[in-house]
């Protein structure tokens, strides 16, 4: 039931950043600029997810009865290493996590670039994908 719960919560907040993002997406499309409060909305945006993300990952490691790293990127690799993810996704998930430290402890140097490039090529449901799939289907 915990997980149950868990998951529910993790849904809501996927429709809030999905509905940011596509409205981002929108806007890109469409040529149009951003104020530096909506860049900065859409950077936060990427990091919660991913801050979720690696949260979620760390429940499947516990649902999976499995010790959890304290670093993110050594709980995907265990996620790898117990068949969960692949090694594809794992180099994706690596990247991501590289992007939500720059974001949070070098956020004068998040490229713009790349967020935006996250944002026109759907980068980002590949988190939203992550976070979406039941416990049971890990």
């Amino acid at each position: 039931m915990k997980n149950a719960l868990y998951q529910a919560e993790i849904e809501k907040m996927c429709r809030l950043y999905q509905n940011i993002l596509n409205e981002a997406q929108d806007r890109l499309n469409a040529s149009k600029t951003f104020s530096n409060m909506e860049k900065q909305g859409i950077i936060h945006s990427l990091q919660i997810l991913i801050e979720n993300s690696i949260g979620k990952a760390k429940h499947v490691l516990k649902f999976k009865a499995q010790e959890i790293p304290v670093s993110p990127y050594d709980v995907f690799q265990v996620l790898e290493e117990i068949g969960i993810i692949n090694s594809e996704d794992q180099k994706k998930w690596k990247k991501l996590i590289d992007f939500r430290n720059a974001a949070v402890y070098e956020y004068m140097n998040v490229s713009e670039e790349i967020v935006f490039h996250l944002i026109r090529e759907h980068k980002y449901t590949f988190i939203l994908d992550f976070l979406r799939k039941p416990f049971e289907d890990f």
